[in-house]
């Protein structure tokens, strides 16, 4: 009797935090990207975007994205991580602290520091917020292709990197 009570108290708390959980976004290759028939069609609550929300980048935004994932990248590959972390946007930094940039990308993102080319797709920029996202691949060793997606802040100094999604293998490469 005792565990029943006990489980009319678990429950409802796990189904609270199973319903905040944040679902991850997948990034899939090319070749998974569904077709314009295969997705779904706009439901009536689904709101049109009429004004302002994310575009697609120019040449000017997306040129200056490119060059702060490819300095900071270039930085990891020097094992300049304190070069690396000026890349961060100004919150990012207030956030978290050198030491503790340094655990993240060698713990989450150890392949980036060793990758040589990145390949940019997708970027989308809200002028808006000063916000943007791109897609990046990149090749590790010859073999794996792996994939993230970059949280980008316009600052003062140049766009910034805010954060990063998880890195995930999404083919292989020669």
């Amino acid at each position: 009797m005792k565990t029943a009570r006990q489980l009319l108290y678990v429950i409802p708390v796990l189904l609270l935090l199973v319903g905040c959980a944040q679902p991850q976004a997948n990034i899939v290759s090319e070749s998974e990207t569904p077709t314009a028939e295969a997705q779904p069609k706009p439901t009536q609550s689904e709101a049109p975007i009429t004004e302002g929300g994310p575009i697609a980048c120019d040449a000017s935004v997306q040129g200056g994205i490119e060059a702060t994932v490819n300095a900071q990248t270039s930085a990891f590959a020097r094992d300049d991580f304190e070069l690396a972390y000026s890349f961060a946007s100004p919150s990012f930094r207030s956030n978290v602290t050198l030491g503790g940039f340094v655990e993240i990308i060698a713990g989450s993102y150890g392949p980036l520091i060793e990758s040589s080319k990145l390949i940019f797709n997708d970027c989308m920029v809200d002028s808006d917020s000063g916000l943007a996202l791109i897609d990046v691949r990149f090749l590790q060793a010859g073999n794996d292709v792996y994939a993230l997606r970059y949280l980008m802040i316009e600052a003062m100094d140049g766009w910034r990197v805010q954060g990063a999604s998880n890195l995930q293998v999404v083919g292989e490469g020669t």
